[in-house]
């Protein structure tokens, strides 16, 4: 579910008052949609989450129809709203159709156009259950107890009509969020259900050794465009890292150009698992994929140049969503996956460097995303911390970028640095006027420490130029291919690679940092040969041997390993340049 855990997700979402409140109208005024580009933020289009939640869908005409449910005296109605600006400006909302209101409460719902320009709804109904709103009293409860069947709804004549909803599936279902249209015209929809098992109940085969979740996943599919539709044969388990979890959750699934769907599915294993399939119908058993993630659902986007665009959690390491959803990535992949470029931040919490509250999801996760007419993708989030939720407006080709550099100029909000003490800017000393970051032990009960994201690469090199301050005690350098917050005390075991600078200022092999002068640092790395030349102030010092494989890093961590408070260490400027890992493909 749009929840780390299900508990949590029954006390947000049941009876919807917290989400979807009975007077609810989609009647505000939908602001433009804040820019991704090299992270330079425009206005935000903003909307109460409490009132509604927002897909967009790019029509024929290249028009974005922004679809929400409303509810107003118990009836829901699916609504949209148009725009014929990229998302800067919204028409008013226009009602489409109402869904049965004696069927029970509909929420968390997907949307497709399909390839004659009509618009189809799946959406979840809770049959009266009040897992969704609470019960209607003109109809009694399903007997079924916890329910959530998958309904469907389509228009017809461009758009200018709809047919009535009618159910699709029934069952425990889990949430929407994928759906394609293969080319021969098959619509699929992969979804996760509750699985009818316990430590009670006898289990057969390989199952009775281990333990694969609450949840499994599989697939219905329709050839007459939704009139009819029939459910896949095929079950996909993933064994889960411990007891009352989800296990396989939350699939999204597209075709592939060897006309294979490929289907990424949601699991606790610190990665996607993924299963591909021939027709929609057929499955193939889930392995595990080289995409990190966090207990989190993927995003994946048709480009209008036939490349493929991921949205990720690509963080480990933490207990909320097993990794965290401080920041949501994007990658791009022109050979279909094979290799992916980005994993650039495409937004951070906002609210990050403030205390968690545990009484709801946080962070970002859940991208709903369409290609928009001039190429542009445009998107909203259903976890996004605070009671609202914007829509995000990026060009893609910024995922293409190799170079990245700081020199705290702008301050340090492209760092994580929360959950610190002793990270903070200082005036510069001994290089005039400007700022740098200062990392010292400030309190032996706070950890210090800083993490920097820029484009992956398999090939590149990191600069820094760096100041030991007298009274330093230690540092790790460390360059990685995920997140994990700054305080991740086994970063050193996951690190694809690490630099120890001493307390004395000495760094492996041999070669030693003056303090109190400014040093030029530079790491290269390879990940297929497996090393990290080391230069220092332009001479070779060395090389290190990495931790582990990888296919690529995108991540550079800075952190104090004293354990009492110490002087630290200064970083005037930070650089990277990954262009040689996509030189050769680019030729």
């Amino acid at each position: 579910m749009r929840n780390s855990h299900f508990q949590c997700f029954l006390v947000a979402v049941c009876g919807m008052a917290l989400l979807l409140p009975h007077n609810a109208v989609a009647s505000d005024v939908l602001e433009p949609p804040h820019a991704v580009s090299s992270f330079t933020a425009a206005t935000e289009a903003r909307y109460p989450f409490r009132e509604n939640m927002y897909e967009p869908l790019t029509l024929p005409d290249g028009r974005i129809v922004a679809l929400s449910v409303a509810r107003r005296n118990g009836q829901q109605t699916m609504q949209a709203r148009y725009s014929t600006d990229e998302g800067h400006q919204w028409s008013p909302p226009e009602d489409l159709f109402d869904w049965p209101k004696s069927a029970g409460g509909f929420g968390l719902f997907e949307r497709l156009v399909d390839r004659g320009g009509e618009i189809h709804v799946f959406i979840l109904c809770d049959a009266n259950t009040g897992v969704l709103y609470p019960s209607s009293q003109e109809r009694a409860p399903d007997p079924r107890g916890f329910v959530l069947d998958i309904w469907h709804a389509r228009s017809y004549d461009h758009r200018t009509r709809w047919g009535p909803p009618h159910r699709i599936w029934a069952g425990p279902g889990s949430d929407l969020l994928s759906v394609v249209q293969m080319r021969n015209g098959r619509i699929v929809l992969p979804f996760s259900f509750k699985r009818h098992n316990s430590y009670d109940d006898p289990r057969l085969g390989f199952e009775g050794f281990t333990y694969f979740g609450q949840y499994s996943v599989t697939s219905v599919y329709s050839d007459d465009g939704g009139e009819t539709w029939h459910t896949s044969p095929d079950v996909l388990s993933v064994q889960t890292p411990d007891l009352s979890t989800y296990g396989a959750d939350e699939p999204a699934v597209i075709q592939l150009n060897d006309g294979r769907l490929w289907m990424l599915l949601r699991t606790e294993r610190g990665r996607f698992y993924e299963s591909f399939s021939p027709d929609g119908a057929r499955w193939s058993r889930p392995q595990p994929s080289k995409l990190i993630s966090s207990d989190s659902p993927a995003g994946l986007l048709r480009l209008k140049d036939g490349s493929l665009l991921l949205f990720s959690n690509a963080c480990l390491r933490y207990p909320y969503a097993y990794g965290a959803r401080y920041v949501l990535h994007g990658a791009i992949s022109k050979d279909d996956g094979r290799t992916w470029r980005g994993f650039r931040e495409l937004l951070r919490d906002p609210y990050r460097n403030q205390p968690i509250e545990f009484h709801a999801d946080y962070g970002w996760a859940y991208s709903f995303p369409t290609v928009t007419a001039q190429g542009n993708v445009l998107f909203s989030n259903w976890v996004q911390t605070g009671n609202v939720r914007t829509f995000t407006l990026f060009n893609p080709a910024w995922l293409y970028e190799t170079r990245q550099e700081t020199d705290f100029s702008k301050g340090i909000d492209d760092w994580t640095v929360f959950g610190s003490k002793g990270v903070e800017l200082e005036a510069a000393p001994n290089v005039g006027s400007g700022n740098v970051l200062a990392i010292r032990k400030a309190d032996p009960d706070w950890p210090a420490a800083a993490v920097w994201n820029f484009p992956v690469g398999p090939q590149g090199t990191v600069k820094l130029r760096v100041m030991l301050k007298p009274g330093f005690h230690g540092a790790l350098i460390g360059l990685a291919d995920h997140y994990s917050v700054p305080w991740d005390d086994e970063d050193q075991f996951f690190n694809v690679f690490n630099f120890l600078i001493s307390r004395d200022g000495e760094i492996p092999p041999g070669v030693k940092l003056d303090v109190g002068n400014w040093h030029d640092v530079e790491l290269a790395w390879d990940v297929d040969s497996r090393r990290c030349a080391v230069r220092v102030d332009g001479r070779l010092a060395g090389a290190i041997q990495d931790n582990r494989r990888s296919i690529g890093i995108n991540y550079l961590r800075l952190h104090s390993t004293s354990d009492e408070p110490d002087k630290g260490l200064l970083v005037r400027f930070v650089g990277v340049d990954v262009s040689a890992s996509w030189a050769r493909s680019e030729r």
